[in-house]
């Protein structure tokens, strides 16, 4: 059966690519759609991990992902098919033309504006715990870095660094242009370098794939050789950042220490979660029946010991490390630890929002408002790998405020929310 369960996933992973790839032709968007981040982000944090457990004798991770990427792709190909319909027999409304409001240009002192006050939400917690890079304990510091503060954050500054980049871009290659271009990419070397100064992975991998996927819908060429060496270098900065917040235990060995902890990060965390939950959930804990992701509310609700996934389930991955963490379970591991295998039908809801997110963004890629908060949900998205619900929804949140406050009116992008939601479009 072990086996079997990997082959399984695999089969279900190329399934999956055939299925959303008339929506990705009909969008244009190639790569950059949102289905193939998805799929792309679920492959390298849960399909290679799942597969090795698998392998080991351990196949329910593996079926229960093929069984999320089955939901996710068939729900993707069947929104298509409607769109396309819909769009035959009811052709949608000229979302791009006769309303100067169309454009909504990009009001920069704000864009600006919102990255200080995401860094200025921080503020009081950096000068309590100090800089997480630099402090003694990077980890506890890094830790206090949590909440509705750090979600401003995640949105403001990589929309900032993604502006910066489109707005250098000049049609004609000028001394000023290039020059302009070059101070474009020192600024963005300086947000990044942030982003790792708060000694956190995710932010800095989040702001240059926003960025990256930004430049991408943007129709940039982007040369192989050039995302290989940016690849290469994101490796080794994630190794880097990983022997620094546990050099106690990386002393000596550094290189073996990254490579270990690096692939029990990326290739094996998520799968492990999972296995942890499936253990977990319902054999001692009954199914939580969506009460998770109304926690807060629980004491009022009559539901007063629902616990944080991440934290319930940590002492179970790693037993007697003191203190406990968190470990994200995702939305397939609260998919689980709600409804076990009806779970998966959050998955075909996933693929319907990525397919109508795609729809959208074909119709508006060059309003540069609505292709930055694109690139955001495009991330935010393909990050359910570790994101919740509550999270995501949060993040949803927190990008509609940045697009209205950043690019003024909806104008056309208000009539093509509506045919979206329509599937006529």
């Amino acid at each position: 059966m072990s086996g079997a369960a990997a082959l399984v996933l695999v089969a279900a992973l190329l399934v999956a690519g055939l299925l959303v790839r008339r929506s990705v032709e009909r969008t244009g968007l190639g790569v950059w759609h949102p289905a193939i981040a998805w799929l792309s982000l679920t492959v390298a944090f849960f399909g290679l991990g799942s597969a090795l457990l698998a392998i080991d004798g351990r196949s329910g991770p593996a079926l229960y992902v093929a069984g999320a990427v089955l939901a996710f792709a068939v729900a993707v190909a069947i929104s298509d098919r409607l769109g396309r319909y819909r769009a035959r027999t009811e052709p949608a409304g000229d979302a791009t033309s006769g309303d100067p409001s169309n454009d909504a240009p990009l009001r920069l002192a704000v864009v600006a504006a919102l990255a200080a006050l995401g860094l200025a939400l921080i503020a009081p917690t950096l000068l309590r715990v100090g800089l997480p890079f630099l402090a003694g304990d990077i980890t506890g510091a890094r830790a206090e870095l949590a909440g509705l503060a750090v979600q401003v954050l995640r949105v403001t500054v990589p929309a900032l660094a993604l502006v910066i980049v489109l707005v250098s871009r000049g049609s004609v290659a000028t001394a000023d242009a290039i020059r302009r271009q070059r101070l474009a990419w020192v600024a963005f070397g300086l947000l990044v370098a942030l982003e790792i100064v708060l000694a956190s992975r995710y932010l800095a991998a989040e702001l240059v794939a926003v960025t990256l996927v930004g430049v991408g819908l943007a129709g940039w060429h982007l040369p192989v050789r050039r995302l290989a060496a940016l690849g290469l270098v994101a490796i080794l900065a994630f190794g880097g950042i990983q022997i620094l917040r546990s050099y106690d235990q990386a002393a000596g060995r550094e290189l073996a220490f990254a490579i270990e902890r690096t692939v029990n990060r990326v290739v094996l965390i998520q799968p492990r979660t999972i296995e942890a939950l499936q253990a977990a959930v319902p054999a001692e804990q009954p199914y939580f029946g969506g009460w998770t992701w109304f926690r807060r509310l629980g004491p009022a609700l009559g539901q007063p010991d629902i616990p944080n996934l991440g934290y319930w389930i940590y002492p179970r991955l790693f037993p007697g490390q003191e203190p406990p963490g968190y470990a994200a379970p995702g939305l397939i591991g609260e998919a689980w630890a709600n409804f076990g295998p009806a779970g998966l039908a959050l998955f075909a809801l996933l693929g319907v929002t990525a397919e109508r997110l795609g729809a959208f963004l074909s119709r508006r890629r060059r309003m540069a408002g609505d292709l930055v908060a694109g690139a955001l949900l495009i991330v935010f998205l393909a990050r359910t790998h570790a994101l919740g619900v509550n999270g995501l929804a949060v993040l949803v949140i927190l990008v509609v405020a940045w697009r209205l406050l950043a690019a003024g009116a909806l104008g056309g992008t208000g009539r093509t929310v509506r045919d979206v939601l329509a599937w006529r479009a």
